[in-house]
């Protein structure tokens, strides 16, 4: 009944936030295998910009790459998830969109600092991460 279907989707709530929880956990311990078993296998993440770490990566395999890029290039990431928030409630078997608040400190290799502040939005589907899409605040500290 209506019960039923209202515990089915605030779970679904809880699990869709902790996945995406785990997901920042995972770049903080730079950890791969999790990062990149969260992505459907059609599972896309866009990064702004047009640097090199910029644009549209599509498959975990590719997502694994542009991951490894980046922690080559920053040997220190530490986030900080400020707000978690989900746009709709719907059954397990739907879509949610997970939007989460963080604030990023990152070192290059050069020992240069940049401070960040952004957010991601997560389509999910069935547990797994169909899209992934970062908007950046401080944009033009990138190099």
């Amino acid at each position: 009944g209506p019960d039923r279907q209202k515990e089915s989707r605030v779970l679904g709530v809880v699990l869709a936030k902790r996945e995406v929880r785990k997901g920042f956990e995972a770049v903080n311990r730079r950890d791969l295998d999790t990062l990149t078993g969260m992505f459907a296998p059609n599972g896309v993440f866009e990064f702004p910009g047009d640097t090199v770490l910029g644009g549209r990566s599509e498959t975990p395999a590719v997502i694994r790459g542009w991951f490894e890029r980046w922690f080559d290039r920053m040997p220190e990431i530490e986030f900080i998830l400020t707000h978690v928030s989900v746009e709709r409630m719907l059954a397990m078997g739907g879509s949610n969109v997970v939007r989460a608040e963080w604030i990023l400190d990152e070192r290059d290799t050069d020992g240069v600092a940049y401070h960040l502040t952004g957010v991601t939005a997560f389509e999910v589907r069935g547990g797994k991460v169909k899209l992934a899409k970062d908007y950046i605040f401080d944009q033009d500290v990138i190099s």
